[in-house]
């Protein structure tokens, strides 16, 4: 939603009592829907302040500030900031992964043409909205709470484009729970560190060239096996 959507909901979901007897409409918002426009504004206004400022620079005084709310709104929806800022980064990582998910319903079959469709789909996604690609790739390690959390949505985002990728390749052995482990590590920390210089024009390359070049690096990554070949009978 664009930042004059929040402003309108905003403006409809103004301080006023939720408690009150008969938990009336309001504007013509039910109290369950103004509950929810509130924790969308504070969701909104995380995503551009970890984007800015970053995770390590932000108050709960000032996600309210940025959202247009008062701390008692806040904890409405969240029991305290590493709350919110943990829902932030799960918002834009599992959006990311079900892109990725969604384009491999209509992927080519062609197993490189289908690898290049998914890497184009990902990169739409960061180039829609830039802040997306700073919250994965920097603010997810930025405190503790994030990191934690951060840590387990590597896994969740890329080890459906590990075992894809390795499904496939009948040259290499079936990966064993390490491999995929490793693999999806080792994209993850792939991506960071080709999409960030590139998102910011620091490596000026062409879009498609990017994308070719992704699509062709996480193909090695993800056909990589370290387990003990099975014993030959």
């Amino acid at each position: 939603m664009s930042t004059y959507g929040y402003e309108r909901i905003g403006a409809m979901v103004a301080e006023s009592d939720e408690t009150s007897p008969g938990m009336r409409r309001w504007r013509g918002l039910e109290p369950a829907e103004r509950i929810t426009a509130r924790r969308e504004q504070l969701i909104e206004a995380g995503i551009e302040l970890m984007a800015t400022i970053g995770a390590a620079g932000i108050s709960m005084r000032g996600i309210c500030r940025q959202a247009g709310l008062t701390e008692r709104y806040f904890y409405e929806s969240f029991p305290n900031l590493d709350a919110l800022l943990t829902t932030v980064l799960e918002t834009v990582v599992l959006a990311a992964r079900d892109r990725l998910l969604d384009a491999l319903t209509d992927a080519p079959i062609d197993r490189a043409l289908m690898f290049r469709h998914c890497v184009a789909a990902f990169t739409d996604y960061l180039i829609e909205d830039r802040r997306r690609g700073r919250i994965m790739f920097v603010e997810s390690q930025a405190t503790p709470a994030l990191a934690a959390r951060g840590n387990e949505l590597i896994e969740l985002f890329t080890a459906p484009i590990a075992l894809t990728i390795g499904a496939g390749d009948y040259r290499t052995p079936a990966p064993d729970q390490l491999d995929s482990v490793l693999n999806a590590n080792a994209i993850f920390g792939s991506l960071a560190y080709l999409y960030r210089p590139w998102l910011d024009g620091t490596i000026a390359v062409s879009r498609d060239r990017f994308d070719d070049h992704a699509a062709r690096l996480l193909t090695s990554i993800a056909v990589v096996r370290s387990s003990p070949a099975e014993p030959q009978p």
